[in-house]
């Protein structure tokens, strides 16, 4: 039964309350027309037909409630279809489009009236045309299932991501149809486009930081608190010995090649983590996997968490082994500087102090027959002296800082020299084995042969007793990259191989470095790296292959070949008498002295001056009374006055026919060396013989004869 409510919701264009069927009206009777039936008969139909009546009243009520149910489902269908938030289409076999509702036209921006018999292609993008097909009929009709995503293109040419799904569906006829369901995607596809572009940057940041972490010329690691590795960079996975820093993850120090130094490493993390405090800019030792021992500037600092709880170590360090060496050579040669300054100083007070003996010595031989057992033994003391002045040469070759002069000297005579003046009256025996076609050397002859000198009085000294020394010299090259501190080139390479003391050779940097309280051998090895050092080469001390140690020379090999080896002439020990007036500056008491009574003994008339000014001036007087010197005898180095360099410039400046001989204890000085150009006309080294003084004059004066010899003047009167 349907109730006034009901009826009065039902639709308008459905409401059939107010009208009757054709039976209705031929069974509708008035009730006041019963009253006129005349018989029970009649009684009985009206009976039945008020019975009919009713049932189908309650009929059309029924039918008007089904009526009502449908539309209602119907207007919900409608609602349900064209509001659905995908949308729905209706394909043909053709891919024409049969049916749409609301959400498809909205997506693709047309009246939905439009879309009806429009193929579907036209509307994908013309780039994801591939991607979808319409479906072929099913084995039953239909269409074959199939799911895609693919961009279509709204009416006003924009496209828009959808979800694309076909399935088939029975169409209103009962026949099977293609339905297509529409899910825009648009928004997904910008979060996942989002997310992708994230990732990228994200992963572009971790490249750019691993590339930091990588590139960056610190060693950096991180640990957790059981001083276990969480990641490094690469530089300290190369370090440790690995490839990449992953294989690194998960070890501790005792797996690394510094295992020796764990447990120290080790203590100083817990500290740091127990302490929270950061231990920054420390120096320390590390052992490398290929043994190699290296310098590290390290800095540690706690690990923390967004809690700030302590969750292991950051550490870094940087490789100063190169900075500890240039420290240690600048150290070393600040150390070699007070040395060399020590030894030159000692160099040219020993020489004028031998200078004063062998004078002595000179003098008293004159006094005395060349065959009295005095004069012989005198003899023999002049020679220790000379002995003696090798001893300063070393001093005066480790002090010497300037460059040598250099020019093409033939190895195996220079070997020849140095191994017989060294090792004639020693008890080792010496061996030399030279290359084939062996080049000449670019050299300062004297030094580099000083430099010999020292290292085979080194090795003899070495060995107690006395011992075999081989020298092997051969041709080599020194290519670009090679790891030596040398121009590439043509070098020869010079070895000198003696059976030393038990560890000699871990104490080649004491042997490169000495001390001031090292003995002249000792220094002499420093001298003779300086040396070599000066002339463009290199020297080095390690162990002999087959036990031992061995000096190692590279000396630059010479342009052109070496001239022939001129033996030098047999020295003169006659005294030349002369005569003439000779001007002698130096500042040492004991030198004038015995220069004094030399020159007085040979014929000539000394003046002293103590420092260059007093010399000019004295120069000036004896030219202005019409009587210069002869000569003047000049000492190079005054220290609290003018030097012989300058007062000789100054004599020359106004007697440029003045006749000079330089004489100093510094006989590796550039003026020694090149006298000629600072206006000297000779030169003598500290100490000389007696005969040298007497040829050098007759050299410089001509043959004069001698004056009558005056008594020899006694050391106040020299020395004045």
């Amino acid at each position: 039964m349907s109730t006034p409510d009901d009826r009065s919701r039902r639709p308008a264009h459905h409401d059939r309350s107010n009208e009757t069927s054709p039976a209705e009206q031929a069974n509708s009777v008035p009730i006041h027309a019963a009253d006129t039936v005349p018989d029970e008969e009649h009684r009985l139909l009206f009976h039945e037909l008020s019975a009919h009546q009713l049932a189908l009243e309650r009929q059309n009520d029924e039918l008007r409630q089904l009526q009502g149910k449908l539309d209602r489902e119907r207007a919900r269908y409608f609602d349900l279809y064209h509001t659905a938030p995908v949308g729905y289409c209706t394909l043909s076999d053709n891919g024409l489009i049969l049916e749409a509702n609301q959400t498809a036209a909205a997506m693709l921006g047309v009246d939905r009236d439009v879309l009806i018999n429009q193929p579907l292609a036209r509307f994908i993008h013309q780039e994801d045309r591939d991607v979808f097909h319409v479906p072929p009929p099913g084995p039953n009709g239909g269409c074959v299932p199939q799911a895609c995503e693919l961009r279509l293109v709204r009416g006003d040419g924009a496209p828009f991501w959808v979800s694309l799904t076909t399935s088939t569906a029975a169409g209103a006829d009962g026949h099977p149809q293609c339905r297509l369901v529409l899910c825009d995607i648009s928004e997904r596809k910008r979060t996942e486009q989002a997310l992708k572009e994230s990732e990228q940057r994200t992963t572009a940041a971790n490249n750019l930081f691993k590339l930091v972490l990588d590139t960056i010329p610190v060693r950096l690691f991180w640990k957790d608190l059981t001083s276990t590795y969480l990641g490094c960079n690469r530089l300290f996975a190369q370090d440790a010995g690995f490839q990449v820093p992953e294989e690194l993850i998960g070890l501790d120090d005792y797996c690394m090649g510094w295992k020796d130094q764990a447990d120290m490493y080790r203590q100083d993390d817990f500290a740091i983590m127990i302490s929270g405090k950061p231990k920054l800019h420390y120096e320390e030792a590390q052992t490398t996997p290929d043994g190699k021992r290296i310098w590290l500037s390290t800095s540690k600092t706690p690990l923390r968490d967004e809690q700030d709880r302590i969750i292991g170590i950051l550490g870094a360090y940087e490789d100063i082994t190169e900075r500890k060496w240039a420290e240690q050579e600048l150290l070393k040669a600040q150390k070699l500087e007070s040395l060399q300054f020590l030894a030159n100083s000692v160099a040219h007070d020993f020489n004028n102090i031998l200078m004063a003996v062998m004078g002595h010595i000179a003098f008293a031989k004159t006094l005395l027959s060349p065959e009295d057992e005095a004069s012989r033994r005198l003899t023999k003391a002049e020679a220790t002296a000379l002995r003696a002045r090798e001893v300063t040469r070393q001093l005066l070759a480790f002090a010497q800082n300037g460059p040598p002069t250099k020019h093409p000297v033939t190895v195996a005579h220079l070997l020849s020299g140095c191994s017989r003046f060294t090792l004639g009256e020693t008890q080792s025996t010496c061996t030399c084995a030279l290359g084939d076609d062996l080049w000449s050397i670019d050299a300062d002859e004297g030094q580099i042969g000083q430099a010999l000198t020292n290292l085979l009085m080194h090795a003899d000294r070495a060995m107690p007793g006395g011992g075999p020394i081989r020298i092997r010299c051969d041709n080599t090259m020194v290519a670009a990259g090679d790891p030596l501190p040398l121009a590439r080139g043509k070098y020869v390479a010079l070895s000198i191989t003696y059976q030393g003391v038990k560890g000699e050779s871990d104490n080649r940097e004491h042997l490169f470095a000495p001390s001031s309280r090292e003995s002249l051998h000792e220094l002499g090895v420093a001298a003779a790296q300086a040396i070599v050092k000066n002339h463009g080469g290199h020297l080095s001390m390690t162990p002999a292959p087959e036990g031992g140690i061995v000096f190692t020379l590279l000396l630059p090999a010479a342009l052109s070949p070496a001239s022939a080896p001129v033996a030098p002439p047999e020295e003169k020990t006659e005294l030349i008498q002369g005569s003439g007036t000779i001007l002698v500056m130096d500042d040492d008491e004991v030198i004038c002295s015995i220069l004094g009574t030399m020159l007085a003994s040979l014929g000539y008339q000394a003046t002293f001056a103590q420092d260059g000014e007093q010399a000019v001036e004295q120069y000036a007087l004896a030219l202005q009374s019409g009587q210069p010197f002869d000569a003047v005898i000049m000492d190079l180095i005054v220290p609290c006055g003018m030097g012989g360099r300058e007062a000789m410039a100054r004599i020359r400046a106004m007697d440029p026919q003045a006749k000079g001989i330089v004489s100093s204890g510094y006989s590796n000085s550039s003026v020694m060396a090149d006298y000629a150009s600072y206006g000297f006309s000779e030169v003598m080294a500290k100490p000389y013989r007696f005969s040298e003084l007497s040829r050098k004059l007759r050299q410089l004066l001509g043959d004069r004869p001698p004056a009558a010899a005056p008594a020899p003047p006694d050391e106040q009167t020299a020395s004045s």
